[in-house]
């Protein structure tokens, strides 16, 4: 084990692919991909389903702006907050499972180190809370927030027991539940507090309260299912450690830590910047609108969560035509669905500001701009992780401060003359720069080049169906335009992409429907 790991520290994995090992990755990793992905895709639309109703109808409809703004920036501060008391183990945590890997021996202690180490960054946090956290959060003029920032702190708990519980069951090949309990069961439980709400008999101080409770629930329900599945191995026996491993994990959570902490800066910086150039009003603004772009991110959030401990398992074993496999199907993909939902969004633009206030409306390039942000986040498939978990991890940590840098500055740039606008531009531009940045990192170290011919046929069809929209009539009920509408493009749009073969894994699809509905 010295040995194989020291080789492991100089060419990027430990040993070279067993026949055993090596085939199940080969032959199996797209398969476990594929089914982990198909359940969290429908988990995820089921919580779709529940959050339209709560984030575009009944919040706008019961909660102020400013409210629906506090909201966002509790989740904004608690989701930064987390991530400080993770200390980066998460990164590593994946990175060096494979290397615990053992179910007769309890993965060797690597639950209960994992724990350990997000218990002492929870304690950290706190102190760095009660000693700077007043100063962070009353640093804008935004009276109605000071109320409550405190809930930032049972917020951050939830958050970080269940990412740990959730990562931890993610190693172990197991993605979806996790993503069943944050994209649907979060959602219900929201929707479920806010019916009291809707009836008068409680107030928005006690709601709030409650939405927090959430996060904490689904942690819990989290330990629970790994308790079931029969693996909460708690002692601490840590066999698998070495004193190499120790430095290597220690030096992968440093510049895990900065990663995701540039990460979750990066998903949040708009509101907070929003509020401080603003109110929270504008936030709550900014954040509905916002929600309706996140729709074209919610089939990759399948794939994000088991791809991850694959292509780590496949650099342990030097596997990178896995690696190339995964990543030019998850490019192809991922543009084909997420260009779908944008060219819906598009068409649909009008009918969205039918359901919701009238002060919405304002936000409407938010929309745009951060749908066309998504898409392109989406064509770069699995870059971030392939990049992560190979020895050129620093390079993710120097490229997301350079995102999170670029953000800031454009923020403060536009903001002022766009107002929300700006903030979504900047998130543009900035993930533009990044996403051609991680590819060029990818093709010049490991020699993959997922994009063909197909994605330009991608776009060129959905520009052709943007301008077939504009010989659509409009329909007097705007539920009626939207079926229709919506119907008739994603008819063509998939289509036009079955005839020409853009996606190899639509066209099975489509023909095994095809066949099961006997049609030649």
């Amino acid at each position: 084990m010295q040995g194989q790991y020291a080789n492991w520290l100089k060419i990027t994995c430990c040993n070279s692919p067993s026949t055993k090992h090596g085939s199940f990755y080969k032959l199996q990793a797209v398969g476990i991909i594929g089914r982990q992905t198909i359940k969290s895709t429908i988990y995820i639309y089921l919580g779709v389903l529940v959050g339209f109703l709560v984030r575009a109808q009944l919040f706008p409809e019961f909660l102020s702006e400013a409210q629906i703004g506090v909201i966002a920036l509790i989740v904004s501060y608690g989701s930064i907050f987390a991530e400080v008391a993770m200390l980066g183990f998460k990164h590593a945590a994946i990175r060096y499972f494979p290397y615990f890997r053992n179910q007769s021996q309890g993965h060797g202690g690597f639950l209960s180190l994992y724990l350990l180490v997000i218990s002492a960054g929870f304690i950290i946090f706190l102190m760095l809370y009660l000693l700077v956290g007043e100063l962070l959060v009353h640093s804008a003029e935004t009276a109605l927030f000071d109320q409550y920032y405190y809930l930032c702190i049972p917020l951050t708990a939830g958050i970080l027991l269940f990412t740990v519980m959730d990562n931890y069951n993610s190693v172990l090949y197991n993605a979806s539940t996790g993503v069943l309990l944050r994209e649907f069961g979060l959602r219900l439980l929201t929707l479920l507090a806010l019916i009291p709400l809707i009836y008068g008999l409680i107030g928005f101080d006690f709601f709030t309260q409650i939405y927090v409770g959430t996060y904490l629930i689904i942690a819990l329900l989290m330990v629970l299912f790994v308790v079931w599945r029969g693996q909460c191995h708690l002692n601490f026996r840590f066999k698998a450690i070495e004193k190499n491993m120790i430095r290597a994990m220690a030096g992968i959570s440093v510049f895990g830590f900065m990663t995701g902490l540039t990460n979750v800066a990066i998903l949040q910086v708009n509101n907070i910047m929003i509020n401080e150039f603003y109110d929270e009003a504008q936030t709550g603004i900014y954040i509905t609108n916002f929600f309706f772009a996140t729709l074209i991110l919610l089939p990759s959030r399948g794939l994000n969560k088991i791809a991850p401990t694959l292509i780590s398992d496949a650099f342990k074993n030097d596997d990178i035509p896995t690696i190339e496999r995964i990543q030019v199907k998850s490019t192809v993909n991922q543009q084909l669905i997420g260009t779908l939902v944008y060219i819906g969004l598009l068409i649909n633009l009008s009918n969205v500001y039918k359901i919701l206030p009238d002060s919405y409306a304002i936000g409407s390039w938010v929309i745009v701009l951060t749908g066309l942000a998504n898409v392109v986040q989406m064509t770069s498939g699995v870059g971030s992780a392939i990049i992560g978990f190979s020895g050129f991890y620093r390079y993710n940590t120097y490229l997301s401060a350079l995102q999170l840098g670029l953000l800031i500055i454009l923020n403060i740039v536009l903001l002022p003359t766009l107002g929300i606008t700006g903030a979504a531009l900047a998130n543009l531009v900035t993930l533009v720069v990044l996403n051609i940045l991680k590819f060029l990192v990818v093709k010049r170290k490991f020699g993959i080049q997922p994009y063909h011919r197909n994605h330009l046929w991608v776009l060129l069809i959905s520009l052709f169906c943007l301008l077939l929209n504009m010989l659509i009539p409009l329909q007097k009920l705007f539920v009626v335009d939207i079926l229709v509408r919506s119907s008739l493009i994603t008819t063509v749009f998939v289509t036009l992409n079955y005839l020409l073969k853009t996606s190899p894994q639509l066209n099975d699809n489509i023909n095994k429907a095809l066949r099961l509905l006997r049609i030649p």
